[in-house]
């Protein structure tokens, strides 16, 4: 047999090899035989069919056959001599040539070799998570509008109040927004949503939620908006725009006093109780921000300080799963399939890099955990489960009947709980130098590769009260025990998009 051999890259190579056409009927006589003593025709006896009969009736199967048995020992032959390592035989064809002859030429990808950098020290921030008592001020009022009476109110809107209100927005040609560029309904018409009067760092139009001030209800007003050339809607950077507003509805924003019958209602005892929880959250949230960052820094010090070319193969592998996991979460807060599958192909173009990334990170944390014998037990399976039952959200049991005939999603499981729990490893190691090492504790990280955000979107608003992030856990409590009587607040709704959202 004949072979040419050449490298496409560093972990791509290109074997053609030309079989003789007398070793190609030699594997024809043998696959004959196989076949005559395995297929059934009518009026024969199994055995007993005429090789001429069998030939012309599975020219096809006979043909594949030979092909697939040929290729399978050119192969395994190759990858021996030449010492392979291989990520997977990413294309295989086979034709006949004029002389009989056959050519079989095989496209495979290897894995990468590389020198891992000192994993051990890499230079990463140790922020202090000390928590001020500006911040506990701050999350104390969070936690106050959390409790808020929201009271509608029969008079001109002020700023601080919540306005249940409709706009249509159009350009200076009176051309909708809508129907001129694609943007999210929040830059386009609403025909039911909540502003809150003056607050402009809430997201949304800002011309409308400063014009709202001083109108009452069912009252109607043009509000000019011109958006700045650095706008974060491409097609609205620099354009003018006007918007037509109505009001609905007006709520005033009542905090609760912090007094005795607010802390029992929280559970807490008193305001010096009250500020210490707040204070143990805000620390705890800090550390898991931290540790987020800190494991960001390690991901990237990885991608950045190792050079190596990853097979096309694994960042395809990559971004399939990627794509498929941001599909999935789609689907399951309720975007449309005609709208997913529209936007498909910019998603596919919007994660190669991204692919390319998570493949090569993959790769070093593979051999790292090879090399520190790190390995996976089936409660930190069981845990990788739940958080991606969680993410689809879904219960686990079900997730695990969905994926449990399905070999490929149950590696990539393994495989990702097993590159967490070594990043996490990695991050242990680096931060024992610093005399105030504690072990994390923030949840595991699947992967800390994130693309840009994309664009806001309206969803239509319902009156809700604003939940805080840093409530104590005994305030928690008191408002799963607890449905309020007084009047909700009103909130709009923000969803932002991201490539992955793989981050925990």
């Amino acid at each position: 047999m004949k072979s040419d051999i050449k490298s496409i890259n560093s972990v791509c190579k290109e074997a053609v090899v030309t079989v003789p056409q007398a070793v190609v009927q030699e594997e024809e006589g043998s696959v004959l035989s196989t076949f005559a003593q395995q297929v059934k025709v009518p009026g024969f006896r199994k055995g007993k069919v005429p090789l001429s009969l069998i030939r012309s009736r599975y020219t096809k199967e006979l043909g594949e056959q030979v092909d697939k048995t040929i290729a399978q020992k050119i192969f395994d032959d190759l990858v021996k001599e030449q010492s392979w390592d291989v990520f997977s035989l990413s294309k295989f064809t086979s034709k006949k040539l004029e002389n009989g002859d056959r050519e079989f030429t095989f496209t495979v990808d290897l894995k990468p070799t590389f020198e891992l950098i000192d994993y051990k020290n890499i230079e990463i921030e140790n922020p202090d998570v000390e928590v001020t008592d500006k911040e506990v001020d701050k999350a104390v009022e969070e936690i106050r509008n959390h409790h808020a009476e929201y009271n509608v109110v029969e008079r001109p809107v002020k700023k601080g109040d919540f306005v249940r209100l409709q706009y249509r927005g159009t350009f200076e040609d009176g051309t909708p927004i809508a129907e001129k560029v694609k943007v999210a309904p929040i830059w386009a018409a609403q025909d039911n949503t909540w502003e809150e009067a003056g607050n402009t760092e809430s997201p949304g139009v800002k011309a409308i939620i400063e014009g709202i001030i001083g109108m009452s209800v069912d009252e109607e007003k043009d509000v000019g908006m011109t958006y700045p050339e650095d706008f974060e809607v491409e097609d609205l950077r620099g354009k003018k725009a006007l918007y037509h507003v109505k009001v609905f509805e007006v709520r005033e924003k009542i905090l609760p006093e912090l007094n005795i019958e607010f802390f029992e209602k929280i559970h807490e005892k008193d305001l010096e109780s009250f500020r210490k929880h707040v204070r143990e959250n805000l620390k705890q949230r800090k550390i898991q921000t931290q540790r987020f960052e800190q494991r960001e820094t390690v991901v990237r010090a990885l991608i950045d300080q190792m050079n190596f070319e990853v097979p096309e193969s694994s960042a395809s592998y990559e971004q399939v799963h990627i794509v498929r996991g941001f599909i999935e979460r789609q689907i399951n807060e309720g975007v449309s399939i005609d709208e997913v599958n529209a936007n498909k192909d910019q998603l596919f173009e919007d994660t190669k890099e991204l692919s390319h990334d998570r493949a090569k990170i993959n790769f070093i944390l593979e051999k790292i955990a090879e090399l520190e014998k790190i390995t996976l037990t089936n409660q930190e399976l069981m845990q990788m489960v739940t958080q991606e039952a969680a993410m689809l959200r879904l219960s686990p049991d079900r997730f695990l009947n969905e994926i449990r005939n399905d070999r490929e999603r149950i590696h990539d499981l393994q495989r990702r709980a097993l590159f967490g729990k070594t990043l996490d490893f990695i991050l242990v190691e680096n931060l024992k130098r610093f005399p105030n090492f504690t072990d994390p504790d923030a949840p595991k990280t699947e992967e800390v590769i994130e693309s840009k955000e994309g664009s806001k979107e309206k969803t239509e608003a319902k009156p809700k009260k604003e939940k805080s992030e840093t409530k104590s856990k005994k305030a928690k409590t008191s408002e799963d025990k607890e449905e309020s009587k007084t009047a909700k607040a009103p909130r709009k709704s923000s969803k932002r998009s991201s490539v992955t959202e793989e981050t925990k």
